[in-house]
């Protein structure tokens, strides 16, 4: 018998999709999750002169998914940008020789990634790993947090890597920042910010029992929530939502020190967003103001969310 708390998830960036590669490097995850094989056995039932109901059965497509929370890495994290939005635009930051930004932006082609779950005697491997949904969650004194909902192509048993973990620090909670119409805001006690991509995984009449294609079913969504505590300030928020008036939101998280002058950095933006919901509840604690959003697609930035992330990586 085999003890989880020794389970290992190690992936790699893949050239093609679905043509599975070894991987090299390792994700420290939270408890719960993974990715799971659903075989969806599709049973044969008909009025044939009987009491029982089935008779046969036949293997449906399988399907591959599921999800792995971590913590937000400053490095990892990059491919897992890389696959939910599709591009990432390297550039060495102004006046420093071994840091770059990378700048992820929305495109229809998503990379993927071999990704191995490694649980005791059971070790599989997952190619054409696509991440369709990405999920950011900040909250005083705990780290931040990333769910990262993936869909595979194929899987295999193989054998277990040598783990390669990264010694790259996460992003903590003292490390945040959140700003609203471009102003630094205080009061916010947590947030969550939604990423959804519509990638998904089909089948075709070609003999094979797992997905042939991937495509994009539905358009991009962002979403999310901003939990605040409740004052003057926070209740522009409110009043905001009541008028029906957007706002610019930014997520900042500023790590430590990287080359001469730099740190590493996730910098989220969503330049235009709507307030869907407004609620403070009756409390015998301190008032707090929840405003859920959603992302509006820009015209003047061509966007709905922009990502950029700092670091030592060259190039994802």
């Amino acid at each position: 018998m085999s003890a989880g708390i020794q389970s290992v998830v190690s992936f790699i960036k893949e050239a093609s999709w679905g043509v599975a590669l070894t991987p090299t490097k390792s994700l420290p995850v939270k408890s719960g999750g993974g990715i799971e094989v659903k075989k969806n056995v599709k049973m044969q039932s008909a009025i044939k002169g009987q009491l029982q109901k089935n008779y046969a059965q036949i293997a449906g497509l399988t399907t591959l998914d599921g999800s792995y929370t971590f913590d937000a890495f400053a490095d990892y994290l990059g491919y897992f940008l890389l696959s939910a939005l599709g591009t990432d635009t390297p550039a060495l930051k102004g006046g420093e020789t071994i840091v770059y930004d990378h700048v992820f932006t929305e495109t229809a082609p998503k990379t993927s990634l071999t990704v191995e779950q490694a649980q005791g005697e059971n070790v599989q491997r997952y190619a054409g790993t696509i991440c369709n949904e990405l999920k950011f969650v900040g909250k005083v004194d705990e780290m931040l947090e990333v769910t990262a909902n993936c869909v595979a192509k194929t899987y295999a048993t193989a054998t277990a890597i040598t783990p390669a973990f990264s010694t790259v620090p996460a992003f903590n909670w003292s490390q945040l920042a959140v700003k609203i119409g471009g102003a630094s805001i205080g009061e916010v006690e947590s947030f969550e910010l939604n990423y959804k991509n519509g990638a998904e995984m089909v089948g075709s009449l070609n003999g094979v029992l797992t997905p042939s294609y991937t495509t994009i079913k539905s358009g991009s969504e962002v979403s999310g929530k901003l939990v605040m505590y409740l004052d003057a300030t926070a209740l522009t928020r409110f009043t905001n939502y009541l008028a029906n008036t957007t706002e610019a939101l930014e997520i900042i998280a500023t790590g430590g020190s990287i080359g001469s002058a730099s740190t590493y950095k996730l910098d989220i933006t969503v330049p235009v967003a709507v307030y869907t919901t407004g609620v403070t509840k009756i409390t015998d604690d301190h008032n707090l103001l929840e405003v859920d959003f959603e992302g509006i697609y820009d015209v003047s930035t061509s966007k709905m969310i922009g990502v950029t992330l700092t670091n030592l990586v060259t190039a994802y």
